[in-house]
């Protein structure tokens, strides 16, 4: 993976013209081999890599970029945000994608929510040189045995079959208010100013309704994306890695826990955190704690 990475960066190298990069509120905002990044923080500390989950864009991480020990340098992954989509999609492939953003955005730790952790996991397990640190926000540790048990298609599901699930499980809102209470009540926090932007960022309103921005189709092919994650790469971590497991709700933890202690007990660069009274979302659910916890954590190790 390093040297495909390598290649991907010398060939693709997205140099950031002045009409790329614009600075609003202590935020820079450029594109980096084609990908939107917005950047909190001096310019020339040390760079942190935060990938957000599926569907989400670099606003996910909005609350915390400013705590973390660093330039904090938050992607819109393609086809989410302000990043151009791929002309296709695979796990391999945004994966390199997002070690190569390591490299070119002078970054020493990855921290990843969700998707963004599998990425993570798999990037520890053949970290580019500069890599120091990883944290994975409730994510790599899962597979798509689990993700079934957890509602999710079965693994032997057609991407056809996907699709149907993606467009049962879309989000609709009738108006903006009950959008932002109904997040707020579905990540266990309350309704902030911060969740109110970021719910404008990936929610719509299109026909009376409000709605997810993606696409279906974007979204099923994130999920095939996710399905070909394999949390056995657990055992070739080989830079520090803290991985935060939420415990809420209670109800899927029988499910959850087994698949966060084994992650854990692959490799002795891995650190377990579980976060009791956190549900998948903590950026959200309770930004100033988890805030603080990846903050410390990576301080120690950058």
């Amino acid at each position: 993976m390093n040297a495909s990475a390598s290649t991907a960066r010398d060939a693709n190298r997205d140099v950031t013209r002045p009409s790329d990069a614009c600075t609003v509120h202590g935020v820079r905002r450029r594109h980096v081999e084609g990908v939107a990044v917005r950047e909190w923080g001096d310019p020339g500390e040390t760079g942190i890599l935060m990938w957000p989950g599926l569907g989400a864009t670099a606003g996910y991480f909005a609350a915390a970029a400013e705590a973390m020990p660093g330039r904090a340098v938050c992607v819109d992954p393609p086809g989410f945000g302000d990043s151009a989509p791929l002309d296709s999609y695979s796990y391999d492939r945004l994966v390199e994608l997002a070690s190569g953003l390591i490299g070119a955005c002078d970054c020493q730790a990855f921290v990843g929510h969700s998707l963004g952790g599998f990425f993570g996991a798999t990037i520890a397990s053949d970290p580019p040189p500069a890599l120091r640190a990883v944290v994975l926000i409730d994510g790599g540790h899962l597979g798509v045995r689990e993700f079934a048990a957890l509602g999710q298609p079965a693994p032997e599901a057609t991407s056809a079959e996907v699709l149907v699930w993606v467009k049962e499980n879309r989000l609709t809102f009738p108006d903006w208010d009950t959008a932002v209470s109904k997040l707020a009540e579905m990540i266990g926090g309350e309704v902030t100013p911060a969740l109110e932007a970021y719910a404008r960022e990936v929610l719509v309103e299109h026909d009376g309704e409000i709605r997810d921005r993606a696409s279906a189709e974007l979204v099923a092919d994130m999920v095939a994306v996710a399905r070909a994650h394999d949390p056995e790469v657990a055992s070739a971590i080989a830079v520090p890695t803290l991985l935060i497991a939420c415990a809420q709700p209670p109800e899927t933890r029988a499910i959850r826990e087994p698949a966060w202690r084994r992650f854990a007990d692959a490799s002795p660069h891995v650190e377990l955190y579980v976060g009791e009274d956190w549900r998948h979302n903590p950026i959200l659910q309770d930004p100033q704690a988890s805030s603080k916890l990846i903050a410390d954590w990576l301080a120690a190790h950058l």
